[in-house]
């Protein structure tokens, strides 16, 4: 996942633990790379992700994200690998499982579990695991980029919007 290159104030607040206004008056005193855009009700800036973890020394918010689904996935696979241990103990123990027998048929069916087919099927489960989690990986890559092109027409929509008359402009 690349780095997000410009994010709000209110964003770089967060990632840095810093004030909302002291990230105002580093954009002001030029410590900080930024964009303004012109609004009608003033101006927004979007800070340049990277000077802000120069800065501040901080970790990137998608460090962050990313170290975090890490855990998750970790902790997945070792609840996966419990759990697979605890059914291959029962299995074990109990080799046989009776199946539903047939109305017409009176002899009972075993069906014989081996190690080898709860083998595969933790494989299969981990490998199912991963695809989710590249799933989950895509979707939030297309969430944030609809968020920013959800941003940009916003700001768009701004500055299409028709100026109000000046206020000298009342007789008009």
């Amino acid at each position: 996942m690349a780095i997000k290159s410009y994010i709000t104030i209110q964003e770089a607040s967060e990632l840095s633990g810093k004030s909302v206004q002291t990230i105002r008056r580093a954009i002001k005193s030029r410590k900080l790379r930024h964009k303004r855009s012109s609004t009608p009700q003033g101006f927004n800036y979007m800070i340049n992700q990277e000077s802000l973890c120069e800065l501040y020394k901080v970790e990137p918010m998608v460090d962050q994200i990313e170290q975090a689904q890490k855990r998750e996935e970790e902790a997945a696979v070792k609840a996966t690998e419990k759990v697979a241990e605890q059914v291959a103990e029962k299995v074990v123990e109990q080799t046989a499982v009776e199946m539903p027998q047939k109305k017409e048929e009176k002899h009972e069916d075993k069906v014989y579990i081996t190690a080898e087919d709860f083998k595969e099927f933790a494989k299969n489960l981990e490998r199912m695991i991963g695809q989710h989690s590249e799933e989950r990986q895509n979707f939030l890559r297309l969430v944030n980029t609809l968020q920013e092109k959800i941003f940009v027409l916003e700001n768009q929509l701004n500055l299409l919007k028709a100026p109000k008359k000046k206020w000298f402009e009342l007789w008009k």
